[in-house]
């Protein structure tokens, strides 16, 4: 699996999600049109001699809604740009903004409908209530901030949210675990079998790994890519901890496959590059391979084989090869025995064959190891640790900064508020 370069800052930050400006600028036009279309049929069904007065009327509302609206967008986008100051901005959920058409819904109901009602009130003189007063104009301001009410929830289900982005150099190797499934890993010369102790281990091995790139590679009859290199160690942990006899078949024990395996994903960890180009694209501290791949000069890669050590298949390479091919690239293989080599009481052996993972370790620079119990695991692990040159790997983490949407929904309960206590005093409507 081929490793992500370094990322600049400005670019990861702009690869944060924001809402395209082109679905605002249209959604203005759709509410634009649809107030126009209800402002003509108001004016339609009007007779002439009243039908700008009606059309003023009925327009009227939404313009405050239009001017309530700038003073919200105007005031928040100055609360919005003081408090990301030296960071970016951001929007968790920018799908949320097509609920737009909600607040839309509620003014249509408020402005248009609720207008229409059918109701009376007596007057003996209609000079009374011939001409509109301020309160008049005003009786539609509860519905009004309601419509606002809605905007201001929309903006808060968008959740907008700074971040920052923190750049980290860490000590970094690459390792690659070789992990015998093969059938006679079912044997219980172990606690439990050899397949569960080498499980354990492993994951208490991956629980105390950091920032090293780890990656899985199983094998039985034939080899198999279970994880590519990742940093993420407790996704890992949990794919050792669901392995079974049998993911892979089982009757046979290609090591030499398993191992080549491991080396190619190895040989493309640091990524790939043009040799042929002027200046080969490879990221710091890294050289452009004569077979296109980047690499280092660092001794930071390794294999860790865990097996029984008894090979009796070959698809492609046998352990020999694969040995070779590891000591070409650099790579040192630190092999595992998981088994007891002593005979039982009935005189049967284990079916561990020492030797193999012996001769692969002694011929590509690494050690062998002896697995009897879960301490000799994790000092041989701790031992391969300690042995390696560290390379520095630059990263960028994004942190979350302020939860900006929360003031959006303070704004939304307020003109709420606002709304039902003057609905209920002051503009007060009759019937």
């Amino acid at each position: 699996m081929n490793d992500t370069p370094p990322i600049d800052p400005a670019a990861f930050a702009s690869s944060a999600t924001h809402l395209d400006p082109f679905y605002a600028i249209l959604s203005i036009v759709v509410a634009v049109v649809f107030i126009a279309i209800l402002l003509g049929i108001e004016a339609a069904a009007t007779p002439r001699e009243k039908r700008w007065s009606t059309v003023l009327r009925a327009a009227a509302p939404w313009l405050m809604v239009v001017v309530g609206l700038t003073a919200l967008t105007l005031w928040f986008r100055h609360y919005v740009n003081d408090a990301a100051r030296g960071e970016e901005l951001a929007i968790k959920h920018p799908h949320a903004f097509w609920l737009w058409p909600s607040a839309m819904l509620v003014g249509w109901i408020a402005f248009t409908l609720q207008r229409h009602r059918a109701a009376a009130v007596g007057f003996s003189q209609t000079a009374f209530v011939r001409s509109r007063g301020v309160g008049a104009w005003l009786s539609d301001l509860p519905a009004v901030l309601r419509v606002l009410a809605m905007f201001m929830l929309v903006a808060a289900f968008m959740r907008p949210e700074t971040f920052r982005t923190v750049k980290k150099e860490e000590d970094s190797v690459d390792i690659m675990i070789v992990f015998d499934m093969s059938k006679s890993m079912e044997e219980a010369d172990m606690p439990r079998d050899r397949m569960d102790a080498a499980q354990r281990v492993i994951r208490r091995f991956l629980h105390r790994t950091t920032h090293d790139r780890v990656g899985l590679v199983i094998f039985g009859q034939q080899a198999m890519l279970q994880c590519p290199l990742t940093e993420d160690s407790r996704l890992l942990e949990d794919i050792v901890r669901d392995l079974n006899i049998g993911d892979v078949p089982a009757l046979g024990t290609a090591i030499g496959d398993g191992l080549a395996l491991a080396l190619a994903q190895l040989r493309r960890a640091d990524g790939t590059c043009d040799p042929t180009a002027d200046s080969p694209t490879c990221g710091p501290d890294l050289l452009c391979g004569s077979d296109g791949y980047c690499k280092t000069e660092k001794k930071n890669k390794v294999v860790i084989l865990l097996s029984d050590g008894d090979s009796n298949m070959r698809l492609r390479f046998d352990p020999d090869e694969a040995a070779n091919a590891a000591r070409a690239m650099g790579v040192k293989v630190y092999t595992v025995l998981v088994g007891r080599e002593s005979n039982d009481w009935l005189g049967f052996g284990g079916g561990v064959n020492p030797e193999t993972l012996r001769s692969i370790a002694l011929g590509t620079g690494g050690e062998f190891f002896r697995a009897t119990d879960y301490e000799s695991f994790d000092r041989g692990f701790q031992t391969v640790r300690n042995q390696l040159d560290k390379q520095k790997r630059v990263t960028y983490e994004r942190i979350a900064g302020k939860a900006l949407y929360i003031p959006f929904g303070i704004a939304a309960a307020i003109l709420i508020g606002l709304g039902l206590l003057l609905s209920h005093t002051a503009l007060r409507r009759l019937p």
